[in-house]
């Protein structure tokens, strides 16, 4: 395995690759992915939620398939592949909900973030999240990596286990959690006039799971 490297005041220094991370960037998360052996540059591997490709800036494999439902038209609940194609999938998929559009004071997040048109309840996100990943499984070869970002969340004053769902229904599907990566970063927008009633959340998680024979 190769080492990982770290910024501390402007340089790079190997370091061990933590479970927990503040990561510049979900590339440089990648990146850590690929020292870890968990993507190979020979292997083919389809991102089913590519966006503007941040994911790929600073690593990419040699064979990337890029599906967007803003680029292609592809939905990430019904992909045009056959089973079993690819060595490795990406899924990325909007997974906080946010309730009404017309009263948000954040409109801009949900454009950044994928979830204009995305379901306004964490029950109805969810499904659209396990279509998804059951989607992706279907296209993923046996032994092959699936990579999927989640996050707990706090939704109508309630919290949401965005991240006990998503791998209840991968493991629901045969896959086999490889290994938990959590993305530590700065805490979402926080709607103005409300007072402070749970912690904010400064986290998402990538789950690495792989497919059986």
């Amino acid at each position: 395995m190769k080492p990982a490297l770290k910024r501390d005041e402007g340089v790079w220094e190997s370091a061990p690759i933590l479970a927990a991370t503040r990561w510049p960037t979900n590339a440089h998360m990648i990146e850590d992915c690929e020292r870890l052996g968990y993507l190979r540059a020979d292997w083919s591997v389809m991102d089913a939620t590519f966006g503007k490709g941040v994911w790929w800036k600073r690593w990419r494999p040699d064979s990337l398939v890029e599906h967007d439902i803003a680029l292609d038209g592809v939905d990430f609940r019904s992909l045009p592949e056959n089973d079993d194609t690819y060595d490795a999938v990406a899924f990325d998929p909007p997974y906080v909900s946010k309730g009404g559009r017309k009263t948000t004071t954040i409109p801009d997040f949900f454009e950044r973030y994928g979830l204009k048109d995305a379901p306004r309840t964490p029950a109805a996100l969810q499904t659209y999240i396990d279509q998804g990943l059951s989607e992706c499984v279907r296209v993923l070869k046996p032994k092959g990596v699936l990579l999927v970002k989640c996050k707990d969340y706090i939704s109508s004053g309630r919290f949401w286990m965005g991240t006990h769902h998503t791998l209840t229904h991968a493991l629901s599907t045969g896959l086999e959690l490889v290994d938990r990566l959590e993305h530590v970063g700065r805490a979402g927008p926080q709607p103005t006039g409300r007072g402070q009633f749970h912690a904010r959340r400064n986290l998402s998680t990538l789950f690495v799971l792989r497919k059986g024979r």
